[in-house]
């Protein structure tokens, strides 16, 4: 065994903490990169940019959709929105195209547009497929006609997590279809218990002599939120309503930023590169956290300068949510707004 093992660990520290003060804001989470299907590069444009600001807002809104004209009619105007994208046609109707995740983040927050700023909440999702009174359990082992690869789809092109029970004898014993096709949902939220779930999405899809209809139930932090489509098929069908559903969900947790300032977050119990790292890349990853650079390092905690569009108690709110608690300053170190540590 080595005679300093910590060594390795201070350099590597060392790095990373000279990467962190010269990364650009949002280098950390790089491009969005989407492929939509359209006639032209216009139409391409259009639905990219639209698809891209719904994932980074996590939620399909009137406010989002209004914004998308703005900005291909100041592209027309003035060309600005150039730098967003870059366009690259890969098949005779497909093109991919590449966002700036920051730049689009500020023009969400200048036409205070409400996003989903904190960790998204990861819902269980319990699926009964019925066909002609054939009631089936959707899970991994069984999709049926493809309903839940159809929900992954959008949990990705809403950056919103969707959890998929294993449909064992365990799942089985404890989510009864006829729950599911009733919307009683109080038995099915103790069941996800065992996923470590935020809340669970019922979904019942039907099918019918000209496709399919479904109805889904979305239960986060206590309430209810209900939906229902119709579809060329299950799958088509399925999706429709869960967007609905999350939309809703999304609706009740979605905030506008101010203008930008920089707060200094202390966070004990940071030990080692390994963590200090996952908690910059996690914190960069919410929607209310521009940048994040290192401040100063003492010991088993960290301070960082965080620029966010939040005041210091509506960031430690947000933050409360998303896995952390307040903390007491520790006796020696440098000074933060507010101190965190893991719940």
């Amino acid at each position: 065994m080595s005679l300093h093992p910590r060594a390795p660990s201070r350099l590597a520290l060392l790095l990373g903490l000279l990467f962190l003060l010269l990364a650009p804001p949002g280098a950390a989470d790089g491009p969005l990169v989407l492929t939509v299907s359209a006639a032209d590069e216009a139409q391409a444009l259009e639905q990219g940019l639209e698809q891209a600001l719904v994932r980074l807002a996590g939620l399909r809104s009137e406010a989002v959709l209004d914004l998308v004209g703005e900005m291909l009619e100041e592209r027309d105007d003035e060309g600005w929105i150039a730098a967003l994208e870059r366009r690259q046609r890969v098949e005779d109707d497909a093109y991919r195209l590449e966002f700036d995740r920051f730049r689009l983040r500020t023009a969400l927050r200048d036409a205070g547009v409400p996003a989903v700023l904190g960790e998204r909440p990861g819902l269980l999702v319990w699926a009964v497929h019925d066909e002609g009174g054939q009631r089936e359990l959707l899970g991994d082992a069984v999709d049926g006609p493809g309903v839940l690869a159809a929900l992954g789809e959008l949990a990705e092109a809403r950056d919103m997590p969707l959890l998929f029970p294993l449909g064992d004898l365990q799942d089985r014993r404890a989510a009864q279809p006829s729950d599911i096709v009733g919307g009683v949902t109080e038995p099915l939220v103790e069941a996800a218990r065992r996923y470590e779930a935020d809340g669970v999405l019922v979904l019942h899809v039907r099918e019918t002599a000209s496709g399919a209809e479904a109805r889904a139930i979305a239960v986060h932090d206590g309430r209810e939120y209900r939906s229902s489509a119709s579809g060329k098929d299950p799958a088509a069908a399925a999706r429709e309503a869960v967007a609905h559903g999350l939309d809703q969900v999304a609706e009740r947790l979605a905030r506008v930023t101010d203008a930008s300032e920089w707060l200094r977050l202390g966070f004990a119990g940071v030990q080692g590169y390994a963590a200090f790292e996952r908690l910059r890349a996690e914190l960069t990853r919410l929607q209310a956290v521009e940048a994040a650079r290192l401040d100063s390092l003492a010991g088993d905690s960290v301070v960082l300068q965080v620029r966010s569009g939040l005041d210091r108690d509506d960031l430690a709110e947000l933050l409360r949510g998303s896995g952390f608690a307040r903390a007491e300053a520790p006796d020696e170190g440098a000074s933060a707004d507010v101190w965190l540590g893991r719940r």
